[in-house]
Order: C-alpha cells, then structure tokens, then sequence
C-alpha cells in the first residue's frame, strides 16, 4: 500500500499542530511495517487547490493508492489513518469544525436527493444516522483531515480541485466526482474529531457548543460579528453552494 500525504503549508506551522503532527508520523512508522510506503508533499506558500493538484498528479504518477489530506491548522487523533482506511470509501474525512461563527462542520448534504445543485450544513445527525461500521453518508466534505482513493482520480480528468469565485476546491471535487463517476462514495467518521486552530485558540466538536453559548453570551444573545478566518469561515460556507456557481463550471475535460 503507497499513502502520499499532503499538507498545504504556507510560512509556519502553530507550536500544537506541529506538535500533533510529528506525534502522528511517529506513530505511522510505528503502526505500519514496511509493506507500506509514505510520500509527503507540503509545498511552500502555494494555493490550495494548485497544491491539491500537485499531490494528484504525483499519486497518479507514482502509482499511490491513496491521497491523505491534513491542513497545516488543524490537530488530528494518532489513530486517524487507521479509522479511514477501515471505512474503505472513495473520499472519507474526519469531522471538523470552521474556524469562524457559527461554527458549522465542513460536512454538507443536499436539501433532497432531487436538489442535487445545493448544499446544506450537516451540523446534527442522530445515532440511526450511521451506518454499520459507524459512518455518516454525505454529499461533500472538507478536505481538512480527509483520504482519498486515488482510483477515483482515474476516473477524472485534470485539474481535479479548482477554487472559484463562487466555490471551493474540495466541494468541487466532491461535486465533480459525483457528477461523473455517480457511484462516489463519501463519507464522515464522526469519531475522528480534529482541533481546528482559532488563532491562539482551538475548536472541535467537543467543545463547540461552549464556544456558541460563550460568544452568544458576550455579545448579549446576538450574533457576533464575523471573524477574520480565511478561507473557513462563514463567508467560506456561504460561497461553495453549487447553485451559485456559474454554469459549466464543473467539467471532466482534460487540460
């Protein structure tokens, strides 16, 4: 088995990401013997979606079978890989929080299986929700902490991630996948929560509600005005609906 890892890093790492991260190698090289190879691809101050599409293009090249996909913010368990791999889907991911108000998932469903243009926030789910092994069944993610089959690319043409005016790289790529290859499957394990970093501060699933009621509280019951957060903030969720997206935009063309 042949994992490239990629982690888009633009200048520096936090002191807590970095830390996490040199844990989660480490336990890589302890977990998997050597029937397994590991590539890492962390490019330097480089767009998003041109950093994704370097990852693809050496996968495919060099014959990987999988894409793993880490932000250089965002704090991952050390048994992550492990769980992703077990789920065995086209495109899974770990959950993960935006890093601004109002602190939704990077998980989205369509409003009905005919309106397959949108996309909604999938921010509560129930135990029947999941699937046997524990899974959540959706229609795009985040790419934060998320692998990929690279036998889907196969299926696709260049250039497989594109950021937009109206959308972002991985809901494009999810969007894509679906709409040429239909039987895509993408998933959420819920139980890989990751730590995304707010700054000086960070926020998970398990302590997203403390931030909501905190903010609420500060701001006397109001929403609080918008953070400086990126690319994953609310403006950032606003912008990826596909029904916005100009016609044609997704296509399989090779360029």
């Amino acid at each position: 088995m042949k994992i490239l890892v990629g982690i888009n890093t633009l200048t520096s790492v936090d002191q807590p990401v970095y830390a996490n991260h040199l844990q989660f190698f480490f336990r890589l090289g302890r977990h998997f013997d050597e029937s397994t190879t590991f590539a890492i691809c962390t490019p330097r101050r480089m767009s998003i979606d041109r950093m994704r599409n370097m990852c693809a293009k050496m996968a495919l090249e060099a014959d990987y079978d999988y894409i793993l996909f880490i932000d250089d913010d965002v704090i991952v368990p050390i048994d992550m890989l492990q769980k992703l791999l077990r789920a065995d889907k086209d495109i899974v991911a770990g959950h993960t929080i935006i890093r601004g108000w109002p602190f939704n998932s990077m998980i989205f469903k369509h409003p009905t299986p005919e309106r397959i243009q949108e996309l909604d926030y999938y921010n509560e789910w129930k135990p029947e929700d999941l699937d046997e092994q524990g899974l959540l069944s959706v229609d795009a993610v985040g790419f934060s902490c998320c692998l990929i089959k690279v036998s889907l690319l196969k299926k696709l043409s260049a250039p497989f991630f594109v950021t937009g005016p109206n959308h972002t790289e991985d809901i494009y790529f999810c969007m894509k996948a679906r709409q040429f290859v239909p039987e895509t499957t993408i998933f959420v394990d819920p139980s890989i929560s990751t730590v995304h970093c707010l700054g000086s501060e960070y926020i998970g699933p398990e302590n997203r509600q403390f931030y909501k009621n905190y903010y609420k509280l500060t701001y006397n019951d109001q929403d609080p005005p918008k953070q400086d957060s990126g690319d994953r903030g609310q403006a950032y969720l606003d912008s990826i609906h596909p029904a916005s997206r100009p016609v044609g935009l997704v296509t399989n063309e090779k360029t």
